[in-house]
């Protein structure tokens, strides 16, 4: 018995220590889940998520959009272009589209880069808040509930995107009618113009949906990035201040 106790306290005692590895494995899992699921039950997190999510794929969009000269078959010779081909056959016509196609891309990114900072600063700050009214004055009342910095910095950036969206559709238009004629030169077959329109589309439908966003009343924000259309019209609850023009129309209300 005297000789077989020090084993049976080192198997005691190895049994305790993987329990306790076993509970620590079992609270961490569980404290992951709990994160996670508070996570998700976040609607900022959701909205940040959705962001990013759909800016891959827009990414994608912007190149084949905007590249035309080098996204659509064209012919050279007896066989289809590659890039680098496209990228230098030398005449005026097609230094001119690559121009605008670079120029045309370099104006999305810029326009990305504004309709993500606004969209993030809008899922910040505030709300879409379906139990209030979402009216151009029922929205302005809410903002006052806002810092100012704060309200003028959406206002602003909400300017931005607009005039960035104008450059991009300007840019657009030009590069879509001189890659056209320079891609005409060098028609492969059927799949050189369905790849061309289809492309055009593909950028078009992106820029209408830019311009049916921002085109709206002053304290009307649209988002630029959930599927569903949805408004934004109410101050986030994290960044509420109480105004003391907002208490005085509640009051004014009730009486």
């Amino acid at each position: 018995m005297e000789e077989t106790l020090p084993a049976e306290k080192t198997t005691v005692a190895e049994t305790d220590t993987k329990n306790v590895e076993l509970e620590e494995k079992q609270n961490c899992c569980s404290s992951l889940i709990e994160n996670y699921n508070n996570l998700m039950e976040d609607q900022d997190f959701r909205q940040k998520l959705n962001v990013f999510t759909t800016l891959i794929l827009e990414f994608y969009r912007v190149l084949m959009g905007s590249l035309l000269i080098l996204m659509v078959p064209q012919k050279c010779n007896d066989h289809i272009c590659t890039i680098d081909e496209n990228m230098n056959r030398g005449t005026e016509m097609d230094y001119i589209s690559l121009t605008f196609n670079f120029a045309t891309l370099a104006s999305m990114l810029v326009l990305y880069y504004i309709e993500v900072k606004r969209e993030n600063k809008m899922i910040t700050y505030l709300e879409v808040n379906i139990e209030k009214p979402r009216d151009d004055d029922a929205v302005a009342e809410a903002l006052l509930n806002l810092p100012v910095e704060k309200k003028e910095s959406i206002l602003k950036l909400d300017k931005h995107y607009c005039n960035s969206g104008y450059v991009s559709i300007l840019l657009f238009l030009i590069n879509s009618v001189v890659s056209f004629i320079t891609i005409m030169q060098h028609y492969l077959d059927s799949k050189t113009l369905t790849v061309l329109l289809t492309n055009i589309l593909f950028m078009g439908s992106k820029l209408s949906d830019v311009m049916s966003t921002v085109k709206t009343d002053k304290n009307i924000f649209y988002s630029a990035y959930l599927i569903r259309k949805v408004q934004y019209n109410d101050v986030d609850p994290d960044k509420f201040i109480e105004h003391p023009d907002s208490e005085l129309k509640q009051v004014e209300e009730i009486a």
